[in-house]
């Protein structure tokens, strides 16, 4: 008797580990299933979001932008007035640029010199020299440029203009908008074969009286791998910086010259870590959007003023040293986060956030809606309107899709890029066979 239930007994025993095992295979799927679908939710977030920002532009391009660059073409606007109506529109359409990626999906920023951002901003023109770690450095640059308040200190909306590379001009919407209403700096060569395109470009703004913040990347594209041909270590988080030439940029700007190291922080982990590292992650617009999904990006800007003399002929050393000392505060960063110390109080103390209206930017984000839908109507053009968003939502999709699966990437620096670099880059490999 005692032996039949103990048989019973393990049968039953038995048939429960079944059922919770297979419990388990169900949640365990179930969980799977979840995850997928919001890994889907939050992708179709991401483009729904650089749809918004490309319609808001191209709408602005279109009824503003092409008319204001048209009738200074025609001279029928002065130079000086050309800019101020092209800041009054860069201030129009920037929070709509911004409101998604880098207000709405979490974005965090923070400044270790807010003193010093307050004054570049103030000043006639600054000059912020900035490493490359990301794809969405521009995007911080603008964001600073437009807030009002940084860290509880009252500033104005400046205009922020971009030192880049001439292909950008030709990229669709972003890089027009860039090249019509921005008046931004396309270097075609390099800074010396293009000196005076910079320096025309750089006092047109101060006889016009306009401040610009002028924001440059000044690293070149080979990596420090290998002997070099000056006395300093091979820097591991930065590239080597384009130095040659930059003397019209130096002593043609009117305020300060800033040294700017970005820090991108997500999930604790330094995204722009050492140049060789696998788990080194170039942040562009997608990942800023994919924050809304519970991972945002934190921005750490560390900002120091630089000295330069009047007379210097090499700007060389001046510029190698401020990378080594960039490329040390990256290592400090990284050693903090594999710590588990960067969210410690002494570390922390050395910056201030700066926070982001939401509110200011989701009724930039509405007003423009509105008036989009408002000219539709007028018009009765709105059905176009709507049809036009679905094409530009499929072409956004799918130019980033299938350049993302071509690239094994995303490199998202304006919308189109990874669709376009992705076809480029097969072109010249099938060319080159």
């Amino acid at each position: 008797m005692m032996k039949s239930l103990a048989v019973e007994a393990t049968t039953l025993s038995a048939g429960m580990m079944i059922k919770l095992k297979s419990f388990a295979a169900v949640a365990t799927t179930l969980s799977a299933g979840m995850m997928t679908l919001k890994s889907l939710a939050v992708k179709a977030y991401c483009h729904f979001a650089i749809s918004l920002l490309c319609f808001n532009v191209l709408f602005d391009l279109a009824f503003f932008g092409i008319p204001l660059f048209l009738f200074y073409k025609m001279k029928l606007l002065s130079p000086a007035l050309f800019l101020h109506c092209t800041t009054f529109l860069i201030n129009w359409t920037t929070p709509i640029v911004l409101a998604m990626p880098m207000v709405l999906s979490g974005t965090k920023l923070y400044c270790n010199n807010i003193d010093l951002l307050v004054e570049a901003k103030a000043s006639e023109s600054s000059l912020l020299l900035a490493n490359h770690g990301s794809r969405i450095d521009w995007m911080v640059g603008m964001f600073v440029g437009f807030a009002k308040n940084l860290g509880g200190k009252i500033c104005d909306c400046v205009r922020v203009g971009f030192v880049c590379e001439a292909m950008i001009q030709f990229l669709p919407i972003i890089g027009w908008y860039r090249r019509l209403v921005a008046c931004d700096i396309f270097v075609w060569r390099s800074f010396k074969q293009d000196a005076t395109t910079i320096q025309n470009n750089i006092q047109d703004f101060i006889a016009a009286r306009e401040r610009r913040i002028l924001f440059l990347s000044p690293e070149g594209v080979v990596v420090d791998f290998g002997p070099k041909d000056f006395e300093y270590d091979p820097f591991d988080y930065v590239l080597t910086p384009r130095y040659k030439g930059s003397l019209c940029l130096l002593q043609n700007v009117k305020g300060p010259i800033i040294s700017v190291c970005i820090a991108y922080v997500r999930d604790g982990k330094l995204q722009n870590c050492k140049l060789l590292s696998p788990d080194r992650v170039v942040p562009d617009i997608y990942t800023l959007n994919e924050g809304v999904g519970g991972s945002p990006v934190e921005v750490y800007i560390h900002l120091k003023r630089m000295e330069i003399a009047q007379d210097v002929s090499d700007p060389k050393t001046f510029f190698l040293e401020n990378y080594k000392e960039k490329d040390s505060i990256l290592k400090k960063w990284d050693e903090q986060l594999l710590a588990g110390t960067a969210n410690s109080e002494s570390w922390m103390a050395q910056f201030t956030p700066i926070e982001s209206n939401r509110l200011e930017y989701a009724i930039y984000q509405i007003v423009h809606t509105l008036l989009m839908i408002a000219i539709g109507i007028t018009f009765d053009r709105l059905g176009a309107l709507a049809r036009a968003f679905g094409i530009l939502f499929f072409s956004v999709a799918s130019c980033h899709t299938i350049g993302s699966a071509m690239n094994s990437t995303s490199m998202e620096s304006v919308p189109f890029e990874t669709g376009i670099k992705a076809v480029v880059a097969y072109w010249l490999k099938a060319k080159a066979h």
